[in-house]
């Protein structure tokens, strides 16, 4: 995931980019999944589960939702699976904020628009009005919420642990024919946030997922050949 200094981030910023996101044709694989994202969730679940690999090389980042909610009934079995990331020692540094109501969303939304405003004192209402336009779109938001240990290693090694979970909770959903994107940015990390979300003083945000059935699946973009990138050690 790319770093950024935007208020809240994704590897496509920004956040209200005008991408066309075109559906992608690659394979016999892509046109099931195509049918499954575009009739889920009317459709019964599938019967048979993506292959991992399949999961990993088709999952996309979901900016475009329909409005049908995913609800903690739905979203909680996916976490208990998804806590089984690789986390040494154990130390299990996370837990999690879901907002799928109007309420929720609007109490998580005006707290967002009082750390844009703070950090940018000069914002214009049209850009304010953006945001809210663009959140009124999502149907839930999962902040998940990071313990930090005093010990820089250990911090270190627990963010790490929280981002394997992120993915798999993103390739799990992805089995399911729910979407998402990983969002980050300064409002992780900035503390009259996580005071006004309850957050304890050794707490942080570690991502804010936005999460919902895809209305659209982007196309996917080229990475750079690992073999380009791997050296054997003789």
């Amino acid at each position: 995931m790319k770093k950024s200094n935007n208020f809240l981030a994704d590897e496509e910023d920004p956040l209200f980019a005008t991408t066309r996101y075109d559906v992608y044709n690659e394979n016999q694989y892509q046109l099931k999944l195509i049918e499954r994202m575009t009739y889920m969730p009317e459709i019964k679940p599938q019967t048979e589960a993506l292959t991992v690999r399949d999961a990993v090389r088709y999952r996309r980042s979901i900016r475009k939702f329909k409005e049908t909610v995913v609800t903690i009934e739905q979203l909680q079995p996916l976490l208990e699976d998804a806590v089984y990331a690789p986390n040494h020692k154990i130390t299990e540094p996370w837990r999690f904020l879901y907002a799928t109501t109007d309420e929720a969303k609007a109490t998580f939304v005006e707290r967002f628009i009082a750390f844009f405003k703070r950090n940018n004192p000069n914002a214009k209402e049209e850009k304010i009005n953006q945001y809210r336009e663009y959140f009124s779109k999502v149907p839930a938001l999962l902040l998940v919420v990071l313990k930090e240990d005093e010990n820089p290693v250990v911090r270190n090694d627990d963010f790490a642990a929280v981002s394997a979970l992120i993915q798999n909770l993103q390739l799990l959903a992805w089995d399911q024919g729910i979407g998402m994107v990983w969002k980050s940015g300064r409002i992780l990390y900035d503390k009259d946030f996580q005071q006004e979300m309850g957050l304890k003083e050794n707490e942080r945000f570690a991502a804010i997922l936005h999460i919902g059935y895809p209305e659209e699946v982007p196309e996917e973009k080229s990475r750079q050949k690992a073999s380009s990138l791997l050296t054997e050690i003789k």
